[in-house]
């Protein structure tokens, strides 16, 4: 992965955990007025607290520690929810949340903390939820909750939690399926694109080839393939790096070149790159590909001896009935194969 696609991902995760700090602020001012409301100043003390925290978490989000931020989260979950039982009992539901916070850990784990092999902090913490909620159910009818409430507040209180909690696990699953379909898309562009040229890859160029011809429009186009001359003798003079710079250099061309024109492009391999554009009044327009070739050439990369210049061989061919894809690439290959055994630096139509 490259440092620009890292810093997209990190961007993303601290994005998301940004929208889920909100949610948990919210959720704490809520319980904070429901409390006071209710005259359950302890909790109300600790919601006061717990909004503090959360508050403070935005500058976590914003860090490279993003685990501290999950962990913390999910530590103060635990200790918020287990003193709203011991608070008000366990009729009231408090403990349910325990159950949202380990969708929670599982939706971190691969959002945030997925680049380690291992994560058996989440796990353990998931375990830790499973005891606590366990223990909170054995110990009812064995103490009494230190606020005595009606019971219809007990069960008014009751239904909002357990709305609450399908709310937000509906909502942390919408929001990993919506991070998921991002990574996604950025992982099936980074597939398809060449990390040294920039440039589409082949599977791009396979993938435009196949819905052209499903489309039955590939008798409007040429194939063009381009390879480099003697370009072993770039890297054996000057070295892999000089090498790179020139095939950059030439995707530079081709970029500039098609701007303006029907013209699809990819790195097909090595220093090979396959055209895909339409013919010009049913031909090849073989004047664009001269000029392409030319342009090129009159192009400087830099070595330890100086500037170095490159030359290409172009073999093309526009669709013929009967081919199929493979077979028309295999075509303007062998078009490419003659130029380069009468003399390089050359189109061949």
């Amino acid at each position: 992965m490259s440092s620009n696609d890292s810093t997209d991902s990190t961007a993303k995760e601290q994005s998301f955990l940004f929208n889920v700090n909100k949610i948990f602020l919210v959720i704490h001012l809520l319980m904070l007025f429901m409390f006071s409301s209710l005259g359950v100043d302890l909790m109300a003390g600790v919601s006061l607290i717990s909004i503090c925290f959360y508050f403070l978490a935005f500058s976590l989000t914003k860090s490279e520690k993003l685990s501290i931020y999950v962990y913390s989260v999910a530590v103060e979950i635990l200790l918020y929810m287990i003193l709203a039982v011991v608070c008000l009992g366990i009729q009231c539901n408090f403990q349910l949340f325990l159950i949202d916070a380990m969708f929670f850990l599982f939706s971190m784990d691969y959002v945030v903390l997925r680049k380690k092999k291992k994560n058996h902090v989440a796990i353990l913490l998931c375990c830790v939820y499973a005891i606590a909620l366990i223990i909170l159910y054995m110990l009812d009818g064995f103490y009494t909750p230190l606020y005595k409430l009606d019971s219809v507040v007990i069960k008014s209180i009751s239904i909002a939690m357990i709305s609450g909690v399908v709310f937000l696990i509906i909502t942390c699953m919408m929001c990993l399926l919506h991070f998921m379909s991002s990574e996604e898309g950025a992982m099936e562009k980074q597939a398809q694109f060449d990390a040294l040229t920039e440039l589409p890859n082949r599977f791009y160029m396979m993938a435009k080839l196949k819905n052209l011809f499903e489309a039955e429009k590939q008798g409007e186009y040429f194939l063009a393939m381009i390879d480099i001359d003697d370009f072993k003798k770039i890297n054996d003079s000057f070295g892999h790096n000089v090498g790179d710079d020139a095939l950059k250099m030439l995707a530079r061309t081709i970029v500039n070149k098609a701007r303006g024109v029907e013209l699809s492009y990819c790195r097909w391999g090595g220093e090979e790159f396959l055209l895909l554009g339409k013919c010009v009044d049913g031909e090849v327009p073989k004047n664009f590909l001269d000029e392409l070739r030319v342009e090129i050439n009159s192009k400087s990369f830099w070595t330890s001896k100086g500037s170095g210049r490159m030359t290409v061989t172009i073999g093309a061919g526009k669709y013929k009935v009967g081919q199929d894809y493979k077979e028309w690439i295999n075509f303007v290959d062998k078009q490419l194969y003659v130029g380069k055994c009468t003399g390089k630096n050359k189109v061949v139509c």
